[in-house]
This record gives structure tokens, C-alpha cells and sequence, in this order.
């Protein structure tokens, strides 16, 4: 699981500009836009948070 984390993590890190463009013209309205950010993060988290826990259970 680590190793999709960090390579997920690095693909993000180096193509941030078109997906940052590319989220601009799918959402052009500042606030959706960071709600969409966020709902996708808290997802990412979350999915984390519960392999971790059925980890250690």
C-alpha cells in the first residue's frame, strides 16, 4: 500500500500544473473548486486511516 501512496504522492507533485489547469476549466468558481480539492483529500485520508486500522486490528 506504502508504495502506491508514494507513487501517487510523486505523480501529483510533478504533473500539479496541468491537473491545477485542468481543474480550473472543470471548475472555474474558486470555492467548488477547494471543495472538490478537499472532498478528494478527505477521501484519500480516509482510505488510508482504514487500512491502517485493519492493519493493526
Amino acid at each position: 500500500m506504502s508504495h502506491f501512496v508514494i507513487v501517487f504522492l510523486v505523480i501529483c507533485f510533478v504533473f500539479r500544473k496541468p491537473l491545477g489547469r485542468l481543474l480550473a476549466k472543470q471548475f472555474p468558481d474558486r470555492v467548488k473548486r477547494q471543495r472538490v480539492l478537499g472532498t478528494i483529500i478527505a477521501a484519500f485520508l480516509l482510505v488510508i486511516g482504514m487500512r491502517l486500522l485493519a492493519l493493526l486490528w
